[in-house]
């Protein structure tokens, strides 16, 4: 029974060895894209793959779920470590991010509006929290698990958790490698903000609407609660502004990502994201190798012995 087991794992690594090959030289062929292709301005913008440099700039800001950072972009996961036999591994309870709002950037020749939904977005993470001996989870934390229904305490106490969040800050300079299109047309911010402010003020006169915000039934609306309803709000107005067929009017262009083309999000500096893919690509294309080719020489011997 062992030594059949041994064998699968072996595949288990083989494959994962294979996976890890194949995903270096995507990582490379990233690295390479951006290398090649030009940094254009808003001003001179042409349609098609871009590549911008600029700050992140919101009307109305996020804040974002884990440490309320007043933010112009979010992402977040919350893991627990749960147990398998003799190993383990951090398994994703709680996930977020705010793809469904736009922001500007603003490179100082003018304004793009960039929709992040689809966009592979590589940041550093600005916030990490892992529970353990004698960390109780802080206060922030502990808000955020009660409103969303999260359990955090086990037989023996507070469950290993891993809280990690990403942001844009306001005016924070982004690289944004994407697809410029025309069909974003100068009366679309204009209804945009304008149904984006009547939902909002139609949902602060109705208390059954409100009522409906209040997760943790205290009778108040926290931040994190009408962070929620807004971005809900927004998601819904998004989804139904981009299936309105295109105007005939004058149209600006906003970022978005294309049919069959990379889309890329980082706060990163250009030259420090090339050095980011290249270590990954490295890692990917010769850690798979070495891990392949290891297990691929156990498989061998475990099967046909002579062999080594």
């Amino acid at each position: 029974m062992s030594d059949s087991r041994d064998i699968g794992h072996a595949f288990v690594f083989f494959g994962v060895g294979i996976g890890c090959f194949f995903w270096g030289f995507k990582r490379l062929r990233r690295k390479r894209k951006i290398e090649n292709i030009p940094t254009s301005t808003v001003r001179g913008l042409a349609m098609g793959l871009v590549e911008l440099v600029g700050k992140a700039q919101k009307r109305i800001k996020l804040a974002s779920p884990l440490t309320q950072t007043t933010c112009v972009f979010y992402r977040y996961t919350v893991e627990r470590y749960k147990k398998r036999g003799r190993s383990g591994d951090w398994v994703t309870i709680a996930s977020g991010n705010s793809f469904f709002s736009p922001f500007w950037l603003d490179d100082g020749t003018g304004k793009i509006l960039v929709f992040p939904q689809g966009a592979e977005v590589i940041m550093p993470v600005d916030y990490e929290f892992r529970t353990g001996l004698g960390k109780s989870l802080p206060s922030h934390l502990l808000s955020f698990m009660e409103q969303n229904g999260l359990s955090h305490r086990g037989l023996f106490g507070t469950h290993p958790l891993r809280f990690k969040e990403w942001y844009i800050l306001e005016d924070e300079t982004v690289y944004v490698l994407g697809t410029a299109s025309s069909q974003g047309p100068e009366h679309y911010l204009k209804d945009y903000n304008e149904k984006l402010t009547q939902r909002l003020e139609g949902l602060k006169t109705s208390p059954l609407e409100m009522a409906k915000l209040d997760l943790d039934k205290d009778g108040t609306i926290s931040a994190e609660e009408w962070n929620l309803a807004f971005l809900k709000i927004e998601k819904e107005l998004i989804e139904e502004q981009l299936k309105v067929p295109l105007a005939k009017e004058p149209m600006d262009a906003f970022i978005k990502k294309g049919e069959k083309e990379m889309f890329i999000i980082s706060d990163y500096s250009q030259k420090d994201l090339l050095k980011h893919l290249g270590w990954e690509a490295i890692a990917g294309v010769f850690g798979g190798a070495t891990v392949a080719l290891l297990a691929l020489c156990y498989i061998l011997f475990r099967l046909k012995p002579g062999v080594f």
